[in-house]
């Protein structure tokens, strides 16, 4: 008797008990940016422009706990950047070209503000924060103008959020 009792509370323990399903989905709002290039005659025509690509990027988080970098290697157009968690702004710089002369005007700062929401995503991935960007400020270096392109940051990778225009000499 005291066997079958044992053996029913095993069988309703291991009822209860569910294997925890892997979460599928990316749990972190990446902010993705798009660099083009000003055609040498952009001032007349504002859609003639290519995108550019940073030869060897760098983008640094400016945080309260320090600075974090991101370093691109090799050339490209499109960047991925996070967004504070815990504060309605942040700050970043971005210098084109880590193979550049460091001076002041080898680089530009991006502050973001926005809007942060949790979002639950599922059982499995549990929540997240998503973001809505109200805008951009930046120093005017390589920098011409920013146009957010997108104002929901969310897990979606394959959005672009916004188009930052270099200055023709760049």
């Amino acid at each position: 008797m005291r066997l079958l009792g044992i053996l029913l509370i095993g069988s309703a323990f291991m009822a209860c008990t569910q294997e925890r399903q892997p979460c599928l989905t990316p749990k972190i709002a990446s902010l993705n940016l798009r660099f083009v290039h000003f055609a040498a005659d952009s001032a007349i025509a504002l859609n003639s422009f290519s995108d550019t690509g940073l030869p060897k990027a760098v983008f640094t988080a400016i945080t309260d706990s320090g600075n974090r970098s991101v370093i691109y290697t090799s050339p490209s157009a499109y960047f991925t950047i996070s967004l504070s968690p815990v504060a309605d702004s942040c700050k970043w710089l971005v210098l084109a070209d880590s193979a550049s002369l460091l001076t002041a005007a080898s680089f530009d700062t991006m502050s973001f503000y926005y809007k942060r929401k949790l979002q639950f995503l599922s059982n499995a991935c549990g929540y997240t924060d998503f973001y809505a960007i109200d805008s951009v400020h930046t120093t005017k270096n390589h920098v011409d103008s920013v146009i957010i392109t997108n104002t929901s940051v969310t897990n979606d990778v394959n959005t672009k959020h916004l188009k930052i225009y270099m200055h023709p000499g760049f």
